[in-house]
Order: structure tokens, then C-alpha cells, then sequence
């Protein structure tokens, strides 16, 4: 017995002196140079500052990969399943359910049904491969690829080109719609990723993009009404001018959507909305305003087929008849009587340049106003200028009008 007690107590010591050999080199290969990519890493019970490069690359290095061959791993992403590509020095993760959360979507959750992602390494710091989106035979795929450097990482995606209606198919459990709605059209997309700074840029392409199905064609003879009561929708010609320059400068131009500016919104540190005029008056009437990628896919929806069922003048007609103007007044004419005392159709330039400077967000800018005692000239200024058509000179003069001015109210 005191031969096995000591050969026992003989192993566990050279385990144990085994194991912290082993976190001191693992700890050595790990440390990050100066001015490297790093992150806090526990072992055991120490946490270090580690080289995200190194730990990329030992994860993703054959030995490693093929350790993990016919593994389940579970992840905050969902449980991922490491198989062996058709290829040699190919891998496969497949992932199903998988869940996505995005600081730009707040506390909304993407989740698939299947995420595949084919991975080949190609270099040390370089690696490549396809991933696709969703199940057979309607999966969104594209190719992606990832360069190592010291102080991070560049990744790229490419969607090859896609039926519109398959993208769509990745959240049809969010957008009740997709069982009857009829989209046409292609999308391709670009994105490319810097890490760990989340700086990206997106690069979308859609071509023939077209709805049909959803009914909106029923509100070309419908009565707008506000808070129960009908809403006129005779507005002049000044009020409806600003408030395309306010809100939608290339209303006239675009098919329910503003592909450049949707881009724009979603530039890291934009502070900008991307909302046209047919998707404003889709979230008035169908969708809400909620604050997820579902609410502004069903927007989008409803806006490509708004702008062709009911053509821009009618769009902007029973935009202006219901939109919220703050203090819980609806519609430009609540809006006209309360501000100005006058019919919507009887506002001068200035003052419907005025009124339309508010839809932003009616209620800040009220307080806003409130607070400094008169009304935000920068801003009513920019939506003179942009007023068309409207001769520059006139503009010019409105502008220097703007000294002094204030609403004279009813």
C-alpha cells in the first residue's frame, strides 16, 4: 500500500506540476506585445490580458481543428457542430438554431434556423470560406474571408446574388406577412468588418425590388382620420413642399425606399434616421414603431408597395392628413390650427417650413423651444433651402426673414 500510496501521490504531483508548466507556457505564447489586440482571458483561477491574434490562431490551427472534428460546442451564439469539409484543410461549423444580437439593434435578437460556415485556413494570418443563411434549398449564401494583424482583424463578406423573397424568408417567423406577400427583385451585399474597433461598412445592391399581396390599395379611397375623426387632406402647396424637404428630399425620385440613405443611417456614429415618407406613413398605419429589425422589414414591405399602389401625391397626402405633430395633436391641420390659427392650406412659407422642421421629433422640439424661447432658426432655415420648387432668391430672402420670427400662434 505505501508503494501505491507513493507512486500515486508521485503522478498527481507531476500532474499537477504538468498542468502549471503547461498554463505558464500557454500564458507565455498568449501574451500580447505592445500595442497588440488583446483581450482578458481566465485560466484556471488567474485571468490574463491575451493576444487575440495567437488565440485565433492556435483555434484555428489543423491539430486544433481536427481535435474538434465531430464536436458539439456550446456558445452564446447557440450549439456549434465542427465537422470535416468534403476537402482536405476544409472545416465546417454548423450552427442550428443561431441566434445573433446586435448593439446597433438594442436588446433585438436575429435567430436562424441554420448558420453554416465553411473554413479554410489559408495562412497564418489569412483565412477564407462560404457561409449560408437558413435551410435548403431557399439558404442566403455568400463567401467571406479574415486577415490576422497585430493590432486586429479585417473581415469580409459578400452575398452572392439573392432572390429578395429567400432574404426575406430568413425571418418569416417575425414577418406574418411573407405568407401572403409576392417579392420580386434581387439583392447582392457587401460588408466589410474591422475588429475590434466595429468599424464596418455596408454595400447593398437591389435590383427590380417590387411587392404586391399586402392590400395597401385599399387606402386610396379610404378617409384618413385622426383620434376618430375624419382628416382632410387638402394641404396647399407650401406645407407639402417643406415637408418633402424636411423629411424625404428625394421623394419623388426613390420606389418606397432610399437605398443611399438606409447606407448612411447605418454608418457608425451616424445620427440620422433613413425612413422615407412611404415608410413613415407604413409605420402610422401598419407596423408601429417598435424597435427591431422585424418592425423595419415589414416597413419596408408596405413602403414598396404603398409608393405603387397609391403614386406620391397620395402617399403625401394621407401622410400629412395623420402624422403626430407633438401635444398629441394628429394631422397638419390640428397641427396649422393649433401653432399658427390657420388652415394647413392658408401657412406661408416660412410657417410651414416651421411646422415641418418639427416632425423630426414634435415633442423635443417643442420643449426645445420652449426652453430657448424661440424656435430652432439653424433647422428652419435648412428646410427653407431645400424647399423646391422655389427660386433661390426667394429662399435667400425667406431665410433673412427668419430674424425675430416666431409662429403667432392661434
Amino acid at each position: 500500500m505505501k508503494r501505491v500510496f507513493k507512486w500515486l501521490l508521485a503522478w498527481a504531483l507531476g500532474f499537477a506540476l504538468g498542468a502549471i508548466v503547461f498554463v505558464l507556457l500557454l500564458v507565455q505564447l498568449l501574451r500580447p506585445a505592445a500595442g497588440e489586440w488583446s483581450h482578458p482571458l481566465r485560466v484556471g483561477p488567474w485571468q490574463v490580458n491575451a493576444s487575440v491574434p495567437a488565440m485565433l490562431r492556435m483555434a484555428t490551427h489543423p491539430l486544433a481543428l481536427r481535435a474538434l472534428e465531430g464536436r458539439t460546442l456550446r456558445t452564446r451564439f447557440g450549439p456549434v457542430q465542427w465537422r470535416a469539409g468534403a476537402q482536405p484543410g476544409h472545416w465546417r461549423a454548423v450552427c442550428a438554431p443561431c441566434t445573433l444580437r446586435l448593439a446597433e439593434l438594442g436588446d433585438d435578437t436575429i435567430r436562424w434556423s441554420r448558420v453554416e460556415l465553411d473554413v479554410q485556413r489559408t495562412s497564418q494570418n489569412d483565412l477564407k470560406g462560404e457561409f449560408a443563411l437558413g435551410d435548403a434549398p431557399h439558404a442566403v449564401r455568400g463567401q467571406w474571408t479574415a486577415h490576422l494583424e497585430a493590432t486586429g482583424a479585417q473581415l469580409a463578406f459578400k452575398l452572392a446574388p439573392t432572390p429578395m423573397a429567400d432574404a426575406y424568408a430568413l425571418f418569416a417567423s417575425a414577418i406574418p406577412e411573407l405568407a401572403r406577400a409576392r417579392i420580386d427583385g434581387q439583392l447582392r451585399l457587401d460588408v466589410r468588418l474591422r475588429l475590434p474597433a466595429r468599424e464596418w461598412v455596408v454595400r447593398p445592391h437591389i435590383d427590380g425590388f417590387a411587392v404586391s399581396g399586402l392590400g395597401t390599395e385599399a387606402l386610396l379611397t379610404a378617409v384618413p382620420t385622426c383620434h376618430g375623426k375624419p382628416s382632410a387632406i387638402k394641404f396647399g402647396s407650401w406645407l407639402p413642399r417643406a415637408v418633402v424637404a424636411a423629411e424625404d428630399q428625394r421623394f419623388y425620385e426613390h420606389s418606397g425606399y432610399d437605398l443611399d440613405e438606409i447606407v448612411a443611417a447605418w454608418s457608425p456614429g451616424a445620427a440620422r434616421g433613413a425612413s422615407t415618407l412611404s415608410q413613415q406613413l407604413a409605420k402610422l398605419i401598419y407596423t408601429g414603431d417598435s424597435r427591431s429589425h422585424a418592425r423595419k422589414l415589414r416597413e419596408l414591405l408596405y413602403a414598396v408597395e404603398l409608393d405603387r399602389t397609391l403614386g406620391k401625391a397620395r402617399v403625401l397626402n394621407l401622410y400629412l392628413a395623420i402624422a403626430p405633430w407633438g401635444n398629441g395633436l394628429c394631422g397638419a391641420h390640428a397641427a396649422a390650427w393649433h401653432h399658427a390659427g390657420k388652415r394647413a392650406n392658408q401657412l406661408t412659407p416660412t410657417e410651414a417650413a416651421w411646422l415641418a422642421s418639427l416632425l423630426r421629433n414634435p415633442d423635443r422640439e417643442l420643449e426645445q423651444m420652449a426652453q430657448r424661447g424661440h424656435v430652432d432658426t439653424e433647422r428652419v432655415a435648412w428646410v427653407i433651402d431645400h424647399m423646391r420648387p422655389l427660386a433661390k432668391a426667394r429662399r435667400d430672402a425667406l431665410v433673412e426673414g427668419l430674424d425675430g420670427w416666431s409662429p403667432a400662434g392661434p
